[in-house]
């Protein structure tokens, strides 16, 4: 696992320095005014190049999630659904995460998944932000 943790760290790394260059380049070009159809081109490649992000950190998210399912802490049906879940679609509240359970098995009860939830930020497995659960 820890191959795939530092591939994808470097990859976010690399992303972050090319936009953070485009951003850059793309400042200069404004500002001399000079060429606007590269200015264009920059812009357009920025936005394909930031497409990217948000699939490397939902990948990360996943990878983080793995990792905690096979944590000897975390080995119930229940918190691996929440933890996949969480990992895939981002933070939620507990209504999202219930509906998610009831679909995936059949029956949740909202008392069952905040209990799970709590024991789940208890043994650092999961933040809470606001109303909302998220993976580390």
């Amino acid at each position: 696992m820890s191959d795939i943790d530092g591939s994808l760290k470097n990859l976010n790394q690399k992303l972050d320095w090319i936009i953070n260059r485009l951003n850059y380049l793309e400042n200069v070009l404004t500002e001399s005014q000079q060429y606007p159809e590269v200015v264009n081109f920059l812009q357009s490649l920025k936005l394909g190049t930031a497409m990217y992000g948000e699939p490397l950190k939902t990948l990360n998210r996943i990878v983080s999630a793995k990792k905690l399912i096979e944590s000897t802490s975390v080995k119930d049906e229940i918190n691996k659904i929440i933890l996949n879940y969480l990992a895939v679609k981002g933070p939620r509240n507990v209504s999202e995460l219930t509906r998610e359970i009831r679909r995936q098995r059949g029956k949740a009860s909202r008392t069952t998944v905040r209990n799970r939830i709590n024991q789940l930020i208890e043994s650092k497995a999961l933040i809470k932000d606001g109303n909302r659960y998220r993976l580390p």
